[in-house]
C-alpha cells in the first residue's frame, strides 16, 4: 500500500468537510455603466484655449478638454 503525503491528506480533509453544496460567488458589475466598455464621441466644442470632446457613454455623457489644435479621439475608455 503506498503511503499518502501530508499535502495530499490535507487536500482530501479540505475537500472532505467542504460539502457539495457551496456555490462560488459571482461578481455583479458595478451599475449599468460598465455594460459597455467604450464611450463614442459625439460631439466637440471650443472653450477658451481648450477644445472639449463629449462622449455618449449608454446614457450619459462623458467629457474630455484636450488642446485645440488636437483631433477628439473617436473612443474612450470608461
Amino acid at each position: 500500500m503506498d503511503m499518502m503525503t501530508l499535502p495530499g491528506m490535507i487536500l482530501l480533509a479540505a475537500l472532505a468537510a467542504g460539502g457539495g453544496d457551496t456555490q462560488m460567488s459571482k461578481r455583479e458589475p458595478a451599475g449599468p455603466q460598465y455594460a459597455q466598455g467604450a464611450c463614442t464621441l459625439s460631439g466637440q466644442s471650443r472653450a477658451g484655449a481648450r477644445k472639449i470632446c463629449y462622449y455618449d457613454c449608454g446614457g450619459f455623457t462623458r467629457t474630455m478638454a484636450i488642446p485645440p489644435a488636437k483631433v477628439c479621439p473617436h473612443q474612450m475608455k470608461r
